[in-house]
């Protein structure tokens, strides 16, 4: 009896295992289907087209920003360095102490 009860309890484990594997490997072969790996490759690639065009606008937009940025400062500086040339220039006709550029006019 006992040999019995392990010849059927090895058999239904092999039944078991035997439908498992079966089961395993319907599902690899229908995962690397051509049709299938064909429409996961264009689910990535469609994902990693639409990553790299929100980069570029994010990078576009940083570009902008900072290009506009680096204009403030270059109007600013041009502005202040035009006053400063006003205030030595005025400076210097009040002191008298440089040649008067229409001098050589009269």
């Amino acid at each position: 009896m006992k040999r019995l009860w392990w010849l059927g309890a090895g058999y239904a484990a092999g039944l078991g295992t035997a439908a498992w594997v079966r089961s395993k490997a319907r599902a690899a072969a229908e995962k690397y289907a051509p049709e299938n790996v064909r429409n996961a490759v264009a689910d990535r690639s469609r994902e990693a087209a639409q990553r790299a065009q929100q980069t570029a606008a994010d990078s576009a937009r940083s570009f902008g920003r900072e290009a506009r940025r680096i204009a403030d400062d270059l109007r600013h500086a041009v502005a202040e360095g035009r006053e400063a040339m006003r205030d030595t220039e005025s400076e210097l006709r009040d002191d008298g102490g440089g040649p008067d550029p229409g001098a050589r006019d009269r």
